[in-house]
């Protein structure tokens, strides 16, 4: 299949080089579990599987994964409709807590079967408990968005070390996410890499609908899906594209908000019953109005802000430590 991306002047020259393997390593559909913006009722993602599979390929992704919070319906789903498919592999974002603090992380694991979906998901609870299996049964798993979800619950250092303890792969770069922290994560990669080395580095666009699919993504040289994500395991790949913004970011929660009344209003969609659809309506309606005063508006801004705030100040003390000191990190 040929990409749209081909012509594009600000793809690198190698974009075309069929040596180099690229893949969105983190994107949603329909099936995501986790909501935003509960008080609208909406869903995380209004993407069709075969839509993320389809753009994906059509914006030069070699081989596509979808990586839905705690659900791999959407994998199956997918596979259900193209058994055929040679390049594509199941994932899934597994949210797991530390058990002490109750600090909240998001880890990608990668080419699992619904076996271990499902131990996966008995685990989670505990990301100790997770770590153990995910080392048992070697299962590729890369940390997320590091300091997203970071609530000082733990000392920094305390938090980093854990971190490095459990995870050998790290997003580094995440579509979603401020240039701010993508740039704080990638800098402490690159202590770590200098003190320790194993660390391997990948991205994902980490988009919930299908207009940044596939602008930011991991690279490899490999024939196979197998041989890209023994690339990845093995920290000989590279990172790819550019974050969203926060204008397109905010453009892109209004867009799921506005689908979800959409598909509300629209009677003749076939998810719902008419009762589940006049209960949803109800819900919308008592949503609509936080979503018009600017609800969503205000969410993203102040996780926006609270991005910055994290990295300029725990981030970059953490970093200037490691920096500055002899230790390595453990």
């Amino acid at each position: 299949m040929s990409s749209r991306n081909d012509n594009d002047p600000e793809q690198p020259e190698w974009f075309a080089d069929r040596r180099f393997k690229k893949v969105d390593l983190h994107c949603h559909s329909v099936f995501s579990t986790f909501k935003y913006f509960r008080i609208a009722n909406t869903r995380d993602s209004y993407n069709r599987p075969e839509e993320v599979y389809r753009l994906a390929k059509e914006r030069g992704m070699d081989f596509v994964t979808i990586t839905d919070h705690d659900s791999i319906d959407g994998c199956l789903s997918l596979l259900d409709r193209r058994p055929d498919l040679d390049d594509f592999f199941i994932s899934e974002e597994v949210e797991t807590w530390f058990p002490d603090t109750r600090q909240r992380i998001h880890v990608n694991v990668f080419d699992i079967d619904e076996k271990q979906h499902e131990e996966i998901q008995r685990r989670r609870r505990n990301i100790y408990d997770l770590h153990d299996y995910l080392r048992e049964e070697r299962i590729l798993a890369s940390a997320n968005h590091m300091f997203q979800n970071y609530r000082m619950r733990n000392s920094p250092r305390r938090y980093f070390e854990e971190m490095l303890r459990m995870f050998d792969i790290f997003e580094v770069k995440n579509g979603a996410m401020t240039s701010h922290h993508n740039r704080l994560v990638e800098d402490l990669m690159a202590v770590v890499r200098e003190k320790r080395g194993a660390v391997s580095l990948v991205a994902g666009s980490d988009a919930h609908t299908l207009a940044p699919l596939a602008r930011v993504y991991t690279v490899a040289e490999a024939a196979t899906v197998s041989e890209f994500l023994e690339k990845v395991r093995g920290g000989t790949c590279f990172v790819w594209g550019s974050e969203m913004g926060f204008r397109m970011l905010l453009s892109d929660v209004y867009r799921m908000v506005f689908r979800y009344y959409g598909s509300v209003l629209d009677w003749k969609n076939p998810e719902f019953t008419g009762v589940e659809k006049a209960r949803h309506l109800a819900i919308a309606a008592c949503g609509a109005p936080f979503s018009a005063a600017g609800l969503p508006f205000a969410v993203t801004t102040l996780n926006y802000l609270k991005q910055i705030f994290v990295t300029k100040t725990v981030g970059q003390e953490l970093l200037e430590h490691w920096e500055g000191s002899g230790d390595e990190p453990s």
